[in-house]
């Protein structure tokens, strides 16, 4: 794949911030042209790895739909220099060799595009996902390489922020701890947990008293095995709480062990480390266990109210 020319200081354009996207994110920036809020990551990532971030975070993975996100995009990409080779979009075709469509659906015939030179090539017939390059042209590459990406929000009528400073309905506030959490029923390994609940601006629940810990006893209750359908492990769900893989050295995923958190109460005869189980679990009497990494369970993430709305999370978000 041909990446691109040097680009003229001549085509950079400003980036107009029109708010700050305080009604959606703090690390979100409202543009008025696109009609929402976009995120730049610098740190690359897979195409599915962008997708789910974006989707995690309550967005998309951006693409270039129409003129204006696209000159919204454009304008990103040639004011962070950092970002030299391009971004993911979300115009891929992943579901079908060569039916490419964006994130939500719209067919690549209906979105007016520029195709870098020698670009489709589709080399080595392992091409499926679209890269944006600083100057606006497509490129078609693998979507198993790393690239930075930009997640888009569009403004919707109504959208409104909770008490706990998110979109999310599904987090609710409790007052007792002071903080939010949110069961996920979908069963995910640990890292892919932690990813999840980071994505939202949160972290896995770290339960700091026997009150916590009646919380989330209650949280779990209501679900039940009979409402989260698959077969997986449903009487234990992933926490923040992981022994670093040494061996007995069980911590909270923000660095204070158990005692210190508030909470170490471990269920009979856990953790008994089987089989290399490192990270942290909670059965649901809210008495603590050791399990595998990766076992797909269940999860529950915890967020301070408006931390997303400003970078005052004492969370590490």
């Amino acid at each position: 794949m041909i990446l691109f020319s040097v680009i003229s200081l001549a085509f950079c354009l400003s980036v107009v911030v029109v708010a700050h996207g305080n009604l959606f994110r703090f690390d979100y920036d409202f543009y008025q042209e696109a009609e929402g809020w976009m995120k730049l990551h610098q740190i690359p990532a897979t195409w599915r790895d962008a997708r789910l971030r974006c989707f995690r975070e309550g967005a998309a993975l951006a693409s270039p739909e129409t003129e204006n996100l696209h000159h919204a995009m454009q304008n990103i990409l040639m004011n962070n220099q950092v970002v030299t080779c391009g971004v993911f979009t979300g115009i891929h075709a992943t579901y079908s060799k060569g039916d490419y469509n964006s994130i939500d659906g719209t067919p690549l015939n209906r979105i007016a595009i520029n195709w870098a030179p020698d670009e489709p090539d589709n080399a080595d017939n392992n091409e499926d996902c679209l890269l944006m390059l600083p100057n606006g042209t497509m490129a078609d590459v693998n979507c198993s390489d790393v690239f930075p990406y930009v997640c888009y929000k569009k403004k919707l009528p109504n959208m409104a922020v909770n008490n706990c400073g998110t979109i999310d309905n599904s987090y609710a506030l409790d007052t007792r701890t002071g903080s939010c959490y949110k069961f996920h029923t979908e069963p995910q390994t640990w890292p892919r947990a932690f990813s999840a609940c980071s994505g939202e601006g949160g972290h896995l629940a770290i339960i700091n008293s026997e009150t916590e810990a009646q919380v989330l006893r209650e949280k779990y209750a209501q679900y039940p095995p009979g409402t989260m359908p698959g077969n997986f492990v449903k009487n234990v769900v992933h926490i923040g709480h992981t022994d670093w893989e040494e061996h007995g050295m069980w911590m909270t995923i923000h660095g204070q062990t158990l005692k210190e958190a508030g909470y170490d109460k471990w269920a009979g005869g856990q953790p008994d480390n089987y089989s290399s189980q490192f990270c942290g679990a909670m059965f649901n009497n809210g008495q603590l266990d050791d399990i595998w990494c990766e076992r797909p369970c269940p999860f529950i993430c915890e967020k301070k109210p408006g931390s997303l709305l400003a970078d005052d999370s004492d969370d590490g978000f």
